[in-house]
């Protein structure tokens, strides 16, 4: 018996979850005696109070067939804690030939449920890919080996740098990789590079720390990217970039020493980005900073139609002038004025 718990910041990592899972546990059987499905995702509260007691009777039912059954209940994070409560009570204490594979995500479960979940004993699976590069780049290698396949380090890096945060589509990559070249050779980045596809996109914070730098190169390629993918509008950098530096401004405004008090005054709960965001601030100054907001208001008025200018070009001249506040870029200034 197994109760398994499959969450994640991606639907689509969720859904491969899950059906890895039920791979495993269905193995040789047949599917169509051994396994049930249930999806919450979408209905009113009275089909989903149905569709959850369906779920446990069959748990609960000795098959006809006999052997185990395998039941997969998706969308329990669209469940109340009240309508979930009877699916946290059946994991204390499981049928001992059925197994339940539970997809949730990517909104968060209901507290109550998640530590009731967990008081139980259930296997918990987390498919969100971790954040930084490094372990980033284990976490795709995993991938390929569990799956089989033989890469070079140059296409594990290729596919991180290209697949960006569209990482949900690693899967099927690897799928299509394990269908055409099977898996007995090594792979390099040519046998790869067909089936990559577009672009994804990639984290905010690629740019602003590439700014944060003065690594205009860096800054540059993520800004295009960003507008290339669709996923930002150039409006949307504009704000982006604002949050950042007015950020720094409140923390040069009151009186910060600690990383405490700089997560109060940013308003983030996140240690690690406070202290980022504090060191900046310091590093540059007020002047700086400063002069950073008065770039950002000049570029903006741009965007809106004061200059005949295309976006691309507001901005990357935008970025450029930032990153030499930051220190990098030498001559920036004079060439970008000399563009506009």
């Amino acid at each position: 018996m197994a109760v398994i718990l499959v969450t994640g910041s991606d639907e689509r990592l969720i859904a491969d979850g899950v059906a890895a899972q039920v791979d495993r546990l269905v193995g040789d059987g047949d599917r169509n005696t051994m396994l049930q499905t249930r999806d919450l995702t979408g209905l009113p509260v009275e089909d989903r109070e149905s569709a959850m007691s369906a779920a446990l009777d069959a748990l609960r039912t000795p098959s006809l067939f006999g052997g185990d059954r395998v039941v997969v209940v998706r969308g329990l994070h669209e469940a109340t804690a009240d309508e979930a409560a009877p699916l946290v009570e059946y994991a204390s204490s499981p049928a001992p030939d059925g197994h339940l594979v539970i997809g949730a995500g990517p909104k968060a479960l209901p507290k109550k449920v998640l530590d009731g979940l967990k008081s139980a004993g259930v296997t918990l699976i987390n498919t969100s890919p971790p954040s930084k590069r490094k372990e980033l780049m284990a976490w795709f290698d995993d991938h390929f080996t569990e799956a089989g396949l033989k890469v070079e380090g140059q296409v594990v890096e290729a596919c991180v740098d290209w697949l960006g945060e569209d990482i949900a589509r690693l899967p099927s990559l690897i799928e299509v990789l394990a269908a055409t070249y099977g898996k007995n050779r090594k792979l390099t980045v040519a046998d790869v590079g067909p089936f990559l596809g577009d672009k994804g996109g990639i984290k905010p914070w690629t740019l602003t720390d590439a700014v944060d730098k003065g690594d205009f190169s860096v800054a540059l390629g993520a800004l295009r990217r960003m507008v290339a993918t669709g996923e930002y509008h150039p409006l949307q950098v504009m704000a982006l970039l604002h949050r950042h530096y007015a950020t720094m401004l409140r923390l040069d405004a009151v009186e910060v020493r600690t990383k405490e008090d700089a997560k109060v005054a940013a308003k983030v709960n996140n240690d690690f980005v406070a202290g980022k965001l504090l060191d900046t601030q310091r590093r540059l100054g007020a002047r700086a900073v400063s002069g950073a907001v008065r770039l950002l208001a000049r570029a903006d008025v741009d965007l809106r139609g004061r200059r005949d200018l295309p976006e691309e070009l507001v901005l990357e001249v935008l970025v450029g002038r930032l990153c030499q506040l930051s220190g990098g870029v030498p001559g920036a200034r004079g060439r970008a004025t000399k563009r506009r």
